[in-house]
């Protein structure tokens, strides 16, 4: 084998190690966002224990939407009294 063989056999070795990390390191971070597409349920059935002080407080703590107005899916998806009786999804 030549040498500008064995530099090219180094250069697609080193893209190949390249790609595997920039593909890796996009799925990791990708990974977090992944909850954070899911829907929330409006008819979701909880029982009444599930609507509490401490559950109200935490959804009346989460912003509806963020600064930019984008809806939070957090706020929907903690308990609430909206939708359904006793305890549903929160409105």
């Amino acid at each position: 084998m030549d040498s500008s063989a064995i530099g090219m056999e180094r250069r697609e070795n080193t893209m190949r190690r390249l790609l595997l990390v920039v593909t890796f390191t996009g799925a990791l971070l990708a990974l977090p966002a992944a909850p954070a597409l899911a829907d929330v349920s409006h008819t979701q059935m909880l029982p009444a224990a599930a609507c509490n002080a401490g559950t109200m407080n935490a959804h009346n703590r989460i912003p509806a939407t963020t600064g930019t107005g984008t809806t939070t899916p957090a706020h929907a998806a903690v308990p609430g009294t909206a939708f359904v009786t006793p305890c549903g999804h929160g409105g």
